[in-house]
């Protein structure tokens, strides 16, 4: 140990070295001879030795009481006296982060050690300070980083997912920085490979490459588009991505749907505008399109079929038929008949190429056409009440109209010579609009729709069942059934207004 009147310039030797620390010791690295030269009120609270003859020793005991489980074999490996001192002979400080029990929590420290003479004897000042808030700093900066990596990853992972090919591009040097191995690559383009061309590979020349090589169609407005000139305009005009729709050529020769995007941004370090250019397939794409436009066609002849269905052919031969009849005794109700009979094919036909909703004025134009010849028919037999003072709303063409044909179908026609009464009701209520279609007519069993009446009650059944799937699935509305056996049926279509078109 030094003696006392070197003892000033030893504690100046430590607080030079050692300023902020909370434990100072002075070891004899001869002797391993120990005294601490200083001891901070929180760490005296540990309660270790101020001094001894074997520091290293000491180590045995204070150790497995202060350090964190995970930690002591470290410590004592890295206070090994003898590794200590030959890092010392190499570099001026000696340093280690270990976790020190405070209370039971693990608490960062760190210890650096240096080497000093004192009475021409060798010492090692070691100094232990307390490193928590920066290290768990670090730790914090480390993990936002990493996260930052991981959603950088993944966001690229995400746009290069379904990707033929990708460039990255420093436009204000017009370099490649970076490209996929194959541009396009991959789904049978051909390749075009990186020797081809010289190191440095410049953009325009490349671009140029594609343009004169591989870009089979749309080839002028590619070469546009991509040029570094107008991406670097669409930069400087505050829009950070371009695309171009072309084809490539297939290793055989055919042509392949693909397009480009193009993400501009800036590079902040160097200030340069940047571009990472995504090639897409579009191939798949195309069936897909290809694919919806057949199921679009046979939808739409699905639905022509079932409209001339819901028109009742036997309906239109007997009605044409019916005009035929009285053209010559009565020219003027003849000439009425046929322009309803107009306007309920029109209806037919124009539900025939577009199912969106429509007036219910335009709806129940249609009905009263229908019942004007239906009347013509059935005469006095046949009476229709329309109470309909809410029509200020949506529905779907041919919804109410079946309702009512059925009504005089399965309800009027079924009593023959007494005939019967249809009426139709519109409402509308705070949260919806009501349309109800009522008959006296003969009525028929709900739950057993198919064997009540005669005349085609099962096939009835099916209609409604278009039309409650029409209505549900468009429209969100509700159609309520109730009929009774002798009596009559009246069904009521419930629209609600929130969902209503």
């Amino acid at each position: 140990m030094q003696s006392p009147e070197n003892k000033l310039s030893a504690e100046a030797v430590t607080r030079v070295l050692f300023e902020n620390y909370e434990s100072i010791y002075d070891i004899d690295a001869e002797t391993s001879a120990y005294q601490c030269c200083y001891e901070s009120e929180s760490y005296s609270a540990l309660k270790i030795a101020g001094s001894g003859e074997d520091f290293f020793a000491a180590l045995r005991a204070y150790v497995p009481k202060v350090i964190h489980p995970e930690d002591r074999e470290y410590v004592f490996r890295m206070l090994d006296r003898g590794r200590i001192l030959a890092a010392l002979k190499k570099e001026k400080y000696y340093a280690f982060v270990y976790r020190l029990l405070r209370g039971g929590i693990p608490t960062y420290h760190k210890i650096r050690a240096t080497l000093s003479a004192v009475d021409g004897r060798p010492h090692i000042f070691l100094g232990v300070r307390d490193v928590d808030e920066t290290i768990r700093q670090e730790q914090a900066h480390t993990e936002t980083l990493a996260s930052m990596h991981q959603k950088e990853k993944n966001h690229m992972e995400a746009v290069l997912a379904s990707a033929a090919g990708y460039l990255e591009v420093n436009l204000t040097r017009d370099l490649v920085l970076e490209q996929s191995p194959y541009l396009p690559s991959g789904r049978s383009v051909s390749a075009i490979e990186a020797p081809l061309l010289e190191e440095p590979v410049r953009y325009s020349v490349l671009n140029r490459w594609l343009c004169e090589h591989q870009i089979v169609e749309e080839a002028e407005h590619y070469a546009q588009i991509s040029s570094r000139e107008h991406l670097l305009s669409c930069f400087e005009r505050g829009e950070r991505r371009a695309s171009v729709s072309f084809s490539a050529r297939r290793q055989n020769g055919e042509a392949q749907p693909c397009r480009e995007v193009f993400f501009l941004y800036r590079d902040e370090p160097s200030g340069d505008v940047m571009s990472f250019c995504v090639i897409y397939d579009l191939t798949e794409d195309q069936r897909k399109e290809k694919e919806l436009e057949e199921l679009a066609q046979a939808l739409q002849m699905s639905r022509i079929r079932n409209f001339t269905g819901q028109m009742q052919p036997h309906f239109l031969y007997n009605a044409l038929g019916s005009i035929q009849e009285i053209v010559l005794d009565d020219p003027q109700y003849a000439y009425e008949l046929i322009g309803d009979f107009t306007t309920h094919l029109r209806s037919c036909i124009r539900a025939m190429a577009d199912d969106a909703p429509v007036p219910f004025e335009q709806e129940l134009d249609n009905i009263r056409a229908y019942v004007s010849i239906e009347k013509m028919r059935f005469g006095s037999r046949l009476n229709v009440v329309y109470d309909v003072p809410a029509t200020d709303f949506a529905i779907l063409p041919l919804s109410v109209q079946p309702l009512v044909e059925n009504a005089i179908r399965h309800g009027i026609y079924q009593r023959g010579p007494a005939g019967g009464t249809v009426t139709l009701r519109s409402r509308e209520r705070e949260d919806a609009w009501l349309v109800e279609v009522e008959d006296d007519g003969v009525g028929f069993d709900p739950e057993r729709p198919g064997k009540e009446t005669a005349g085609g009650r099962k096939k009835d059944s099916a209609g409604l069942k278009n039309i409650r799937f029409r209505l549900e699935t468009v429209m969100h509305a509700n159609i309520r059934i109730r009929s009774t056996p002798g009596k009559g049926t009246g069904v009521t279509i419930t629209i609600p207004k929130e969902r209503a078109l």
